[in-house]
């Protein structure tokens, strides 16, 4: 730092390059006067690429933020964004966020793809794997760049070498990224290991476009530090067949990079700042549609209400996204890819905690806790907590793709045919919104993954046109997959008040029918009840002739040539 005051003349051509140096004055002034500002350079490095005398302004002042760290001297809004930083980058370091699925060569999208486009991270590890024939593992990880921007090294220093022991152990040679700030810390501090960007690796005709008017190629700030990345992605956004109104593109050169106000944390630390650095991008592409390869950029550009591109979202079928997720729903989409991910060692999990509950029931059967009187005791002590705890597990089990249906019986068996329908109903409808509130606001992307997307789109548009109709058929046919269809309704336009009202009134026969058979049951074994059986298989059969004699009205409902969702060839089924 002491050698760039020196050396630099003030000449303040470097100035007129940066939002932030127009603001504070030129690097060796600010060194020099105003140490404690240089936590708002954002590292763009375009003081660097401008300065005549080949310095790196950008150098000397990550230089001085790590000096004001180690001694302390943190300004306020800087000491706050720096813990968020660091709590971000140690969640995302640790379970259940962080996951290793290990391979010679590994796909490491980093935090804001994964958070903002799982789906997508799946997408892209197939392309790959079908691209390179070859295994292709993935890492979910956080690389600290967060943390390193504002100038805590030692800190993103430990955790990288910790994420080089990692892979080392997994036998990975080589790591493909997703993202250009995760590309520039691992490139420097990964050890024997090969790191490349995903852009230099695909060829452009695996891209489809995702727009049609005049769009914007921008090149994310990490980029300057690699003209091949940037002529890369300019050859791919070159590549992309645009029929109407042409594409407008800057050169591949480092001066080209623009920052989007997000590095070294500045949208965070002072966001009136940023803000003017992403209306310089904005205002420079003077386009519909910017295109770009950073996820954070994407973020940015999307909040400012412009629409935005990822380039690998052009290796997807599905369309580019419009909005960015809150931040509850991106921590969700992490942790459900990762969940995605552990699947096999979920179902091992799973498949151990059921061998258990099975030995434990036949212990306790032996021991006589579950015999129908000591039940009905037990019920009858507890009059208050029993429903509340049945209802608990009611609402959890759509949401864990548990059937529902022997709740229904064990509340005819206990609780008789009336409180047994209340029960059963009122936990019937809390775990069909549970699952619709989830998928709305948490896991869209999760869920649109496990279905074809002819058949959303066909699912969607039933959805639309019909509204409250549709979700009524559904529950009154049996055969559809009750659970799944909890999520997919979550997805759709349908208003919450009309999935809520017509859940609940059309669920209803099918919960009276179960409910009464079970309370037949319970009449027969608890009392030796043969008539109260015969009773219950009667409303039972009766509430299920319900559908039955309903199914006319639905068939009108798309009149002659709209099909109705029964018609439908490939309407999904129970399986």
């Amino acid at each position: 730092m002491d050698d760039f005051i020196q050396t630099c003349t003030g000449c303040g051509i470097c100035r007129e390059a940066c939002p932030f140096l127009i603001e504070y004055g030129s690097p060796d002034e600010i060194l020099a006067g105003r140490p404690e500002v240089s936590f708002y350079c954002t590292s763009c490095r375009r003081c660097d690429t401008a300065c005549p005398l080949g310095l790196s302004p950008s150098a000397a002042l990550s230089e001085t933020k790590e000096r004001l760290v180690r001694g302390q001297k943190i300004p306020p809004p800087v000491q706050k964004a720096l813990n968020g930083a660091r709590g971000f980058a140690k969640a995302g370091h640790g379970f259940p966020f962080a996951f290793y699925k290990s391979a010679e060569t590994v796909f490491w999208p980093g935090c804001a793809l994964a958070a903002n486009r799982p789906s997508l991270v799946r997408e892209i590890c197939a392309v790959l794997s079908r691209h390179l024939d070859t295994k292709i593992g993935l890492v979910l990880d956080c690389c600290y760049d967060p943390v390193h921007g504002l100038g805590d090294t030692q800190t993103a220093v430990n955790a990288l070498q910790d994420i080089n022991k990692r892979l080392q152990t997994g036998g990975v040679r080589q790591v493909i990224t997703g993202c250009l700030n995760c590309h520039k810390l691992l490139s420097l501090y990964l050890q024997d290991i090969k790191v490349v960007f995903i852009l230099d690796l695909l060829p452009a005709e695996l891209f489809e476009k995702k727009w049609t008017s005049a769009a914007y190629l921008h090149h994310p700030c990490p980029s300057s530090s690699w003209e091949g990345t940037m002529q890369a992605a300019q050859d791919v956004f070159s590549a992309l067949s645009l029929p109407q109104g042409g594409k407008k593109l800057v050169s591949a050169g480092p001066s080209e990079a623009i920052c989007c106000g997000n590095g070294g944390g500045l949208s965070s630390s002072l966001p009136s700042l940023a803000d003017r650095f992403l209306n310089e991008i904005v205002e420079k592409a003077d386009t519909d549609t910017v295109v770009t390869y950073c996820s954070g950029c994407q973020n940015r550009f999307l909040n400012q209400g412009a629409t935005s591109v990822h380039l690998l979202e052009c290796l997807s079928q599905k369309p580019s996204r419009k909005k960015v997720p809150s931040a509850l729903g991106q921590w969700a989409n992490r942790f459900m890819l990762a969940m995605t991910y552990r699947v096999k060692t979920v179902k091992f999990l799973a498949a151990l905690l059921m061998v258990l509950l099975v030995l434990g029931g036949v212990y306790l059967t032996q021991q006589n806790v579950f015999s129908a009187d000591a039940m009905t005791a037990l019920l009858g002590r507890h009059p208050v907590a029993a429903p509340l705890i049945f209802l608990c597990i009611y609402a959890i089990s759509p949401s864990l793709f548990l059937p529902s249906i022997p709740l229904a019986l064990a509340a005819g068996f206990f609780w008789g045919p009336v409180w047994g329908v209340v029960f059963s109903i009122s936990g019937a409808t809390l775990g069909s919104c549970l699952p619709f509130f989830l998928s709305r606001y948490l896991f869209q992307d999760a869920v649109k993954s496990k279905v074809p997307i002819e058949r959303w789109d066909w699912f969607q548009d039933k959805v639309s046109r019909h509204g409250w109709k549709a979700v009524a058929f559904t529950r009154l046919i049996p055969v559809f997959p009750f659970n799944l269809l909890n999520y997919l309704f979550g997805l759709t336009p349908i208003p919450f008040r009309h999935y809520l009202w017509s859940t609940f009134v059309f669920m209803l026969p099918a919960c009276i029918a179960f409910v009464a058979f079970g309370s037949s049951l319970g009449e027969l074994i608890l009392r030796g009840n043969i008539r109260g059986l015969v009773t219950g298989i009667v409303i039972a059969v009766l509430a299920f002739l319900i559908p039955v004699a309903l199914r006319p009205f639905f068939r009108k409902i798309g009149g002659n040539r709209d099909e109705t969702i029964e018609d439908h060839p490939d309407k999904p089924r129970q399986s």
